[in-house]
């Protein structure tokens, strides 16, 4: 197990230190808490100097987050799901990561139905389709995958058809000041389509305008998460200050959202020059 001991190294090394942000599912006029992502923080946490190797350090790091998410996330809600972070590369370099990851919720006492595993495609290698197996065998055992930051570097059209997730995150370039423009709505407007022709979701992440979450409600988005609703804290927070299972939206949340200018026209063949 010399992988998950250079974890617990780097664990112990960077005091990581875990919080937790809520996802938010809209049904109607109400917002219910869906799940917790959790995150890990720590000192120099993006440079874990185990030999130099790029992927396997992501690889080490990753077992590190996991592990330390995992320890905590035993005193969320118990209806909530959990969210967790997972670079491509540790899935293509670590075939044998659902049985571990079993193990250990196992261990913990929790059911893997629960959980929700955000994959990264931005780092470690490209090419292959050894996540792919991972990822399945997970999912037979109820795991559910999210496609995180769609829309910028490789989580692109062809890591939608390729992983299918349940779940697309979009990128916040394509969900921030969406209110004035019509590119970014129409590219939503498209994608929640998809979404809804192949049984996956939307979830729009770094939401801070109350203009953005109405525009985004209005074109079929259900599942947010941003500093609008909750920022990220330690368990203490939500183990002293509960957040609600449910709330309506405020009045002012509820207004219809006012759409941009529509697209130029076409340009048509004969004036193309």
């Amino acid at each position: 197990m010399p992988l998950f001991q250079s974890a617990q190294q780097v664990a112990n090394a960077k005091s990581l230190q875990t919080f937790f942000q809520p996802i938010l599912e809209l049904d109607k006029e109400v917002l219910r808490l869906m799940a917790f992502e959790g995150f890990c923080h720590g000192s120099d946490a993006g440079n874990p100097e185990f030999g130099g190797d790029h992927a396997q350090d992501n690889t080490i790091l990753d077992m590190a987050y996991l592990g330390q998410v995992l320890e905590i996330a035993q005193e969320l809600p118990e209806n909530a799901f959990i969210s967790l972070n997972i670079q491509k590369s540790t899935l293509v370099l670590q075939p044998e990561f659902p049985t571990h990851f079993l193990d250990w919720l196992a261990i913990a006492g929790m059911p893997p139905t629960r959980f929700i595993l955000e994959v990264n495609t931005q780092n470690g290698p490209g090419q292959g389709t050894e996540h792919l197996d991972v990822l399945q065998n997970l999912r037979s055992h109820g795991v559910k995958v999210a496609l995180d930051d769609v829309g910028i570097g490789r989580t692109n059209l062809d890591q939608i058809l390729e992983i299918r997730p349940d779940i697309l995150k979009l990128s916040p370039m394509f969900t921030q000041g969406l209110l004035h423009d019509p590119y970014r709505q129409a590219i939503l407007e498209a994608l929640v389509d998809m979404t809804r022709k192949t049984g996956g979701r939307i979830l729009a992440k770094n939401l801070e305008s109350v203009d953005d979450f109405r525009i985004a409600r209005w074109m079929g988005v259900a599942l947010f998460q941003g500093y609008l609703f909750a920022v990220p804290g330690p368990i203490a927070l939500w183990r002293e200050h509960p957040f609600p299972q449910e709330w309506p939206l405020r009045s002012f949340m509820r207004r219809p959202a006012r759409m941009a200018p529509p697209l130029p026209e076409s340009i048509s063949p004969d004036r193309i020059h």
